[in-house]
């Protein structure tokens, strides 16, 4: 059995991280922010495309300073990493940026655009000694390790099929997460968490799933952007999955469940484990109920990118795990006879 969470020990930082942000973003302001202010990181600038938001910005987060653009930022020799939670069409851009600035890079999910961009990036990051890391949080929480654990254990018999539900409510019409400019819709947004949570589990199954089938439906204003899309997947061993995605749904739901022959598994909340933290397994007569501890899933991976930073450890999610999702993403959307997102090349190296 794992360390219970009221055991685990928080890391204390040797060296703070000294860290700037590309762009005046509300995660930012729910993600890195807050775990970065408790683990005693520092936080040294923020820009934005206005420069008054990003003064304001600093001000209401506690930033050093507010820096005039991106490029500045990218300057600055105080700076050693930098976040980036910009729209998903400018992650790659703006992370190829930071890693010609010499800066190691935490970028929002999805990483890139389409797979096809994620590979020019892996490879601008190749040799360059630095970090790149894609935020999917949920995966350095004690939750998932133990969701990984229990299938590792056989305690569930032979698995006979998963179930992965990443869905919210409809953002505003006006939100950019609807622009297919701006590589947006449901899988882009949400449905990449149950993408990559299924290549995650892959290591169980024989490695990573294949898309089978898959049905979208569009958006009246845009047919090419999905306000909801659901997919078949299996695993090379024959396993089978079902991944749902949706930004029109009456409430957020990120569950994931894992039936076999000797029981079943039940994570209510995969992706957000500090709103609920309960992995529920066994028999159906005698289910057993874990808290993991509700810790946030954003300080965990600021610990995890702090580490890789230091060289201490390799940051728990790949470039190649990364780059598998973005694969499965692509192929979620061709199966459903939409294309992927469009990425554009990213610039030359400065």
């Amino acid at each position: 059995m794992m360390p219970s969470p009221a055991t685990r020990s928080i890391p204390v930082p040797r060296r703070p991280l000294r860290l700037g942000v590309l762009g005046a973003a509300r995660i930012a302001g729910r993600s890195l922010i807050p775990a970065a202010t408790a683990a005693g990181d520092v936080l040294v600038a923020v820009a934005a495309r206005d420069p008054q938001r990003a003064r304001e910005y600093a001000a209401e987060h506690g930033f050093l300073r507010a820096e005039s653009d991106y490029a500045a930022l990218l300057r600055s020799p105080d700076i050693e990493a930098v976040y980036v939670p910009l729209v998903n069409s400018e992650h790659a851009e703006w992370a190829a940026r930071a890693l010609d600035a010499g800066k190691h890079v935490l970028v929002e999910k999805p990483i890139a655009a389409n797979a096809d961009q994620m590979e020019a990036l892996a490879r601008r990051a190749a040799g360059s000694g630095l970090v790149l890391a894609e935020a999917f949080h949920y995966a350095m929480h004690p939750l998932w390790l133990r969701v990984h654990e229990v299938l590792g254990s056989g305690q569930l018999g032979t698995v006979q099929g998963i179930t992965i539900r990443s869905e919210i409510p409809a953002p505003a019409d006006s939100d950019p997460r609807w622009s297919l400019a701006l590589a947006g819709g449901s899988v882009m947004d949400v449905g990449c968490y149950a993408l990559h949570a299924a290549e995650s589990l892959g290591a169980h199954f024989g490695g990573t799933p294949r898309v089978v089938s898959a049905t979208a439906l569009a958006r009246p204003e845009d047919a090419e952007v999905d306000r909801s899309l659901t997919a078949e997947l299996t695993y090379p061993d024959g396993t089978p999955v079902h991944v749902s995605s949706s930004m029109d749904a009456a409430d957020m739901e990120f569950s994931l469940r894992i039936t076999g022959t000797a029981g079943a598994l039940d994570v209510p909340d995969f992706v957000l484990p500090q709103l609920d933290d309960r992995l529920i397994f066994g028999p159906a007569d005698a289910p057993i109920t874990e808290h993991l501890g509700t810790r946030a899933s954003f300080d965990f991976q600021l610990d995890a990118f702090r580490a890789a930073v230091r060289g201490d450890a390799t940051f728990p999610v790949s470039i190649t795990e990364s780059l598998h999702t973005l694969r499965l993403v692509d192929a979620a959307y061709r199966a459903a006879g939409l294309a992927p997102r469009p990425g554009a090349e990213l610039s030359a190296r400065v």
